[in-house]
């Protein structure tokens, strides 16, 4: 009886364990985007997986990492481990087990933010051009890898009589040849695991990468994480299908040459000396070897643009050469996830293209929130060429003195922005600012769980729709609803009018299915919520999947946004950044990007181009009859934020 419980009790482990996985793996074979209806087998998602010019750049550069920091922590931590083993003061030994111990302790983000801070002061010391950079991101890698390989190997040298390897020195052996013959063949497994534990933690890390990464390096980590303007695609879920096979493999060899040596040891027969040097080295080249399943295709792709764009703009193309002149410099682009056009599915590619046009290099990188942007930004320890916050955001930085003016001179294909998106409270004289994409929020329901179509905000207290209710995981967003609602201005500085606010968020609580970002387009896709707030053109998205779905504007108003292409002052290619802003104007280039982004476009060739898929689109571009009471968001004062964020604070503990 007890047997069978524990039979029980592990199978529903593993199934706790594995069952997400195997989810994942089963939707990478989705003929359609869903993420959550299963429309059919294809492998579609795999074809198009390398499409992407930025996926296979983030890959390539999280596999690079994860190889060069594994082999270099083994050593150090093999080296390490050595020490440690043979020292005899047993207080020394204590003090740096400790010490090694607490870069697993210390919570990730404050290893991450003080290893930052700390390339950031040698940076200065030393005058470095730039704060961070790969370099940084791989001392960053090794020293968080080096304690797990340490812990890896001390076992097996403490099962090792330590006076072996100084008996074959007196027997005249070399200390190296005494460490290959004698102390290495007792701990090869051990220096196995380690190896391949620190490259699983270096493929899979998030936070202390997010800290330490320069401009022109993006893991695939980060990558996934700021792809929150839309949800995280099905070819996401093919390569990390792709990934979880590589790191199955490497656990299959290492179980196995575990096994064996267990095996071998239960049997007393002793490995001849030389084989351990010898097989961690096959192990070491067998985890290469996987690792060339999806780097395979890295090698074989490439990002040149397929020639479909036409420019009409000035570009200093060099007759002899065909590239502009700025050709062989590099330019560092900083946007939000999924905000252009990238190549897959069959869009175009505007990196690629704007390289094979002009020569210029292309590094882009991606942010989830302004507020990310910002603190990169202002921590100056990463220079960015070009970045393309909000409204608010673009206010605040002005203001900061953190933005470049543009050249009007460079940017002849400005008139092409729509007369409503210049001059706005933001950048007045528009100095600092070049329109790149326009949305507002509003309400999304599913006509299969609503009884009557709403047009209120009112109808998110509804206690008909208990528990189907959405909002958003934001302060700003959320307080908005009320502040609507409640007829607030959402830039009120009134301490009265937020508190107002904040309790009629705090009756919501209670037919609260869940506060989400993101995670709105699986809830609304799969019918698991009746309503949620969210931005226009992510309906759009929504909607192809699900066509019970409907979006209504609330009579009391929403929020308008307009997302803008600025130059920060950290900027070092100017000249080339101009171009960068020229060429996302371009008639095909902007069409690309809205049908891609699904947003509406400030670019009058978009908005007046029959052959665009949103052409005419009521939700995009509402007629002047129809169109909705719209405040932006402007810039809070320190203080007004830090109310709000208390105040927030205490709607989601409520």
């Amino acid at each position: 009886m007890k047997k069978n419980i524990g039979n029980i009790f592990t199978t529903l482990v593993y199934i706790l364990l594995y069952a997400p996985l195997l989810v994942m793996v089963f939707f990478s074979f989705n003929e359609s985007k869903s993420t959550s209806v299963f429309s059919g087998f294809s492998l579609r998602w795999y074809r198009e997986l390398f499409s992407s010019s930025d996926t296979v750049t983030a890959l390539k550069n999280t596999l690079i990492l994860a190889v060069i920091s594994a082999v270099v922590a083994t050593v150090l931590g093999t080296a390490a481990a050595v020490g440690i083993w043979k020292l005899k003061n047993r207080a020394a030994k204590s003090a740096v087990m400790t010490v090694t111990n607490i870069p697993m302790m210390n919570p990730e983000i404050v290893t991450g933010v003080s290893m930052m801070l700390l390339f950031v002061f040698a940076g200065r010391l030393i005058g470095a051009s730039e704060y961070l950079s790969f370099w940084t991101l791989l001392i960053a890698h090794i020293t968080f890898n080096l304690p797990y390989v340490i812990l890896n190997v001390l076992p097996k040298l403490r099962q090792t009589d330590k006076y072996l390897s100084e008996a074959a020195m007196d027997l005249g052996s070399p200390p190296s040849q005494a460490f290959f013959k004698v102390v290495m063949p007792q701990a090869y497994s051990g220096i196995l695991s380690g190896f391949i534990m620190a490259f699983t933690l270096s493929l899979d890390d998030f936070v202390i990468s997010y800290y330490t990464n320069g401009a022109n390096f993006q893991t695939l980590p980060l990558k996934i994480f700021a792809m929150t303007k839309k949800t995280v695609k099905p070819d996401m879920y093919a390569l990390s299908s792709l990934i979880f096979v590589v790191v199955l493999l490497l656990l299959v060899i290492s179980n196995l040459i575990s096994a064996k040596e267990e095996d071998k040891s239960s049997k007393k027969r002793k490995k001849p000396a030389s084989d351990a040097p010898r097989k961690v080295g096959i192990v070491i080249c067998a985890v290469l070897l996987v690792s060339l399943i999806p780097a395979g295709m890295i090698l074989g792709h490439k990002s040149d643009g397929d020639g479909t764009i036409s420019i009409e703009g000035n570009y200093f193309i060099d007759p002899e050469t065909g590239l502009s002149k700025y050709a062989g410099t590099t330019l560092n682009v900083f946007n939000w996830g999924e905000y252009i056009s990238d190549g897959s599915d069959g869009t175009v590619d505007v990196n690629a293209e704007f390289e094979r046009i002009t020569g210029i290099k292309v590094n882009y990188q991606n942010y989830d929130s302004n507020e990310s942007m910002y603190a990169k930004l202002k921590s100056g320890a990463v220079s960015y060429d070009i970045v393309i916050p909000s409204d608010y955001m673009i206010e605040r930085l002005k203001n900061e003195g953190m933005l470049r003016q543009i050249e009007p001179s460079l940017i002849d294909n400005y008139d092409y922005i729509d007369e409503a998106y210049r001059g706005l409270y933001f950048d007045e004289n528009n100095e600092y600012s070049v329109p790149y994409c326009v949305g507002m929020v509003g309400l999304i329901y599913n006509r299969d769980m609503v009884e009557e179509a709403p047009d209120s905000w009112s109808v998110m207290w509804d206690e008909r729709y208990r528990d189907n209710i959405l909002t958003f995981n934001n302060p700003r967003d959320a307080f908005s609803i009320a502040q609507l609602l409640l007829g607030i201005d959402l830039n009120t500085t009134s301490e009265a009018e937020w508190r107002l606010a904040a309790d009629k968020l705090k009756e919501q609580n209670s037919v609260l299915q869940g506060r989400v970002m993101d995670e709105v387009f699986n809830k609304m896709q799969g019918g698991n919520a009746a309503i949620a707030p969210y931005y226009a053109g992510d309906f759009l998205t929504m909607n192809e999947i699900n066509p019970s779905l409907s979006f209504v504007y609330p009579k009391e108003g929403t929020n308008i946004f307009v997302d803008a292409m600025c130059v920060p002052t950290s900027c070092k290619n100017y000249e080339a950044a101009m171009l960068y802003i020229n060429f996302m104007l371009e008639p095909d280039v902007a069409l690309a990007n809205a049908e891609y982004i699904c947003y509406a476009s400030p670019n009058t060739s978009v908005i007046e181009n029959e052959n665009y898929s949103f052409y005419g689109n009521e939700i995009l571009y509402p007629a002047e009859e129809d169109m909705p009471k719209v405040q932006y968001y402007h810039d809070m004062t320190e203080e007004t934020r830090r109310l709000y964020n208390a105040l927030w604070e205490e709607v989601v503990n409520h």
